[in-house]
């Protein structure tokens, strides 16, 4: 297993705080606040996200991490957080979004091969997984359809 670095750790205790709150009061606006302040940083607006479907209150969280830093790694770990912390679930379904093709298939390769460190991490943190693609489901949907 790859090693997180302390800034990785802060990240993602951070997320870990903000989603403990959000689940206890359903306020995010008051997580950020506190997990800023924890962090010895200015508290700013908190900006909601207003959608169809989504219900009112749901958590909104951006992580900001340089080319290099560790993205990939950390959204591994941030699912498990979500789904126990914000979630109290055993299970979930994460929709993982990249920004094209290339990254997509390397990235779900990565996560199917059981000896690759981002596949580790995902089952450390959210238990037994199965990826598929949003192409591969729509393929397996209409076979099961015909």
């Amino acid at each position: 297993m790859k090693p997180l670095k302390d800034y990785q750790e802060r990240v993602l205790d951070s997320l870990q705080s903000f989603f403990r709150q959000c689940s206890k009061d359903g306020r995010p606006e008051a997580a950020f606040q506190s997990v800023k302040l924890q962090n010895n940083q200015v508290p700013t607006p908190y900006i909601p996200v207003y959608s169809a479907g989504l219900k009112p209150g749901m958590p909104y969280v951006c992580l900001r991490v340089p080319t290099g830093g560790g993205k990939t790694l950390l959204a591994c770990h941030a699912a498990g957080i979500a789904m126990k912390s914000l979630l109290r679930a055993d299970r979930a379904v994460v929709l993982w979004l990249v920004p094209g093709n290339t990254i997509l298939d390397q990235t779900a390769e990565a996560l199917r091969d059981p000896r690759h460190f981002y596949r580790r991490a995902l089952e450390l943190a959210c238990g037994a997984v199965e990826v598929v693609t949003i192409e591969e489901a729509l393929r397996l949907s209409r076979a099961t359809a015909s």
